[in-house]
């Protein structure tokens, strides 16, 4: 019920992001509108990762619940008792997690190729000096997801079903407890799946644009009921590297990458002076600055 929920709110403010990210579009006139749109079609890409990855997690726990279940009824408990955490880790990918891996790494292919698709909606294109930093966090991310996340969870719930086994409990029982330790995770993973592929999408945009000698950023994204005070003082606004700095969004999370925190459905857009002059955009003020952390002390509305 809890997992129904969570998916059913993160839904409903995404496609509430995409919808305003379209009026915006409609309402922008040249550069402004190719940018805005550019952002939207990224944002569709990442809720797309974000619900197929949902999907796979899924299939993965019910694939492994199976193979737990057979197991315990088809094989000597001790057999299982002595894997080493190798073995267990090649029973979990071989349970599913292993699709949901490949699934990840295609969507963070589709993502970066999308941040490529932002820079030439105002003119850059993508640095090569910027390849290798790119390969890296692709790789950094995909390890932030499995290894501190999700595979902490499954190795501790399938070491639990398996000492149940060794102790001889029903296999009823050892179905269940497994089914209700690996949902009991399922929010916080998916909350944390959620902010690594945005944060995947906003660093790959911070290294391309410093590679390209880009300083200056368009915060982009949705104003509507559910943005945060921090957002809705920086919406539309150009902000330098200085004031980049000096952006506190009160969560603990780097601005340049987590943007308003956690969930955040916004984004920094690099773009060039002429870009600038060209779609007439308003650049942020010390005083702008100053109100965003401000606001980021209040509670959301």
């Amino acid at each position: 019920m809890l997992e129904t929920s969570h998916i059913h709110l993160s839904e409903d403010a995404d496609q509430r992001a995409i919808e305003d990210l379209t009026k915006q579009v409609k309402g922008a006139r040249g550069p402004m509108a190719s940018l805005i749109r550019a952002r939207r079609d990224q944002l569709k890409i990442e809720v797309e990762a974000e619900r197929g990855f949902t999907l796979a997690l899924a299939k993965a726990r019910k694939s492994l619940v199976e193979l737990m279940t057979m197991a315990s009824v088809s094989a000597d408990p001790e057999f299982f008792m002595s894997f080493t955490d190798e073995q267990i880790l090649d029973l979990i990918l071989r349970g599913g997690l292993g699709l949901a891996v490949d699934d990840f790494i295609d969507a963070t292919t589709r993502i970066r190729a999308s941040v490529e698709k932002s820079l030439e909606a105002v003119g850059v294109d993508l640095s090569p000096q910027a390849i290798p930093q790119l390969d890296l966090i692709q790789q950094q991310a995909t390890t932030a997801i499995f290894e501190d996340v999700i595979l902490p969870d499954f190795t501790k719930a399938i070491k639990t079903a398996l000492r149940s086994m060794s102790l001889q409990i029903p296999t009823e029982i050892i179905k269940s407890d497994l089914e209700l330790q690996l949902e009991r995770a399922t929010g916080r993973q998916l909350t944390d799946i959620k902010t690594q592929i945005s944060e995947y999408g906003r660093s790959t945009t911070a290294i391309a644009s410093a590679a390209a000698g880009l300083e200056h950023y368009l915060y982009t994204g949705p104003r509507d009921g559910i943005t945060r005070p921090f957002c809705d003082v920086l919406i539309n606004l150009v902000v330098d590297e200085k004031q980049m700095n000096k952006l506190n969004n009160n969560q603990g999370r780097p601005v340049r990458i987590a943007c308003g925190g956690y969930n955040c459905r916004h984004s920094w857009s690099p773009i060039t002076e002429s870009f600038i002059e060209a779609a007439g955009l308003e650049r942020a003020t010390s005083g702008d600055i100053v109100a965003a952390n401000a606001a980021a002390k209040r509670k959301r509305r």
